[in-house]
């Protein structure tokens, strides 16, 4: 990374491999506190992200473990998140309904 972006910003995390049930991620909004899904129940895990991130929008991806256990797999902060599986419908329900 240094060679070829001439420094490493924020560090770098590895992690061990692990096998993820294909069509399986899920993308999740945190709006003012509040975790949203576009259908269904949020899990805890994403409630978990929703208290403990200090952002006021951000989006929540998750996806089950070959296993069944779910995994966290990434945090954004809605500049670049597309809806995925969200409707637009939906999608704007959960920011008119913002307090």
């Amino acid at each position: 990374m240094r060679q070829y972006r001439g420094q490493i910003e924020g560090g770098i995390c590895v992690r061990r491999r692990e096998d993820y049930l294909e069509n399986s991620e899920r993308r999740y909004f945190v709006l003012n506190g509040k975790a949203h899904a576009a259908q269904g129940e949020v899990p805890a895990l994403v409630n978990e992200c929703a208290a403990l991130i200090d952002s006021r929008f951000f989006s929540v991806d998750v996806v089950l473990r070959a296993d069944g256990v779910l995994r966290l797999v990434e945090l954004g902060d809605g500049q670049v998140s597309d809806r995925k599986e969200w409707s637009a419908q939906r999608f704007a329900a959960m920011l008119g309904a913002a307090d």
